[in-house]
């Protein structure tokens, strides 16, 4: 579990491939229909964030999403555990149906404990399948 690392690259043009290596993760939930609902990833490693993939079904017009970057459970960057420290993309809406990707422009590091949480929220009478796919990169040293 590479942690305390030291490479952080400023823009993708500059991956070493020897200080990297590919590590995509996803998680899926089921949202209730009316509600908001979380999905989390916890890292297990420090990673490189290029970008990421959300899948929704079966939700309505008018649902949306924020995609959050959340302290480790001790409080280590902001003093409070699980405390929001940035927040990439807010109220993003979707079609009903969508596979739609976002990548960033420069990649963004961030380490063993955080939590990468994509909130949604449901304005229709179905329940909705949501699932993101994060493109990551697990800093090797």
């Amino acid at each position: 579990m590479p942690s305390n690392t030291t490479y952080a690259p400023q823009k993708t043009a500059d991956f070493i491939g020897t200080q990297l290596r590919f590590n995509a993760q996803g998680v899926s939930t089921t949202i209730s229909h009316g509600t908001t609902g979380n999905l989390d990833y916890l890292l297990a490693d420090d990673c490189l964030i290029t970008g990421a993939w959300v899948i929704s079904n079966n939700g309505n017009f008018g649902d949306k999403a924020n995609f959050q970057v959340l302290d480790t459970s001790t409080g280590t960057y902001s003093g409070t555990p699980y405390a929001p420290l940035n927040q990439f993309i807010s109220n993003w809406y979707f079609p009903p149906t969508t596979e739609t990707q976002f990548d960033m422009v420069y990649p963004a590091k961030i380490y063993t404990g955080m939590t990468l949480r994509l909130i949604y929220t449901s304005t229709g009478s179905s329940d909705v399948f949501v699932a993101i796919n994060y493109k990551l990169h697990k800093v090797l040293s």
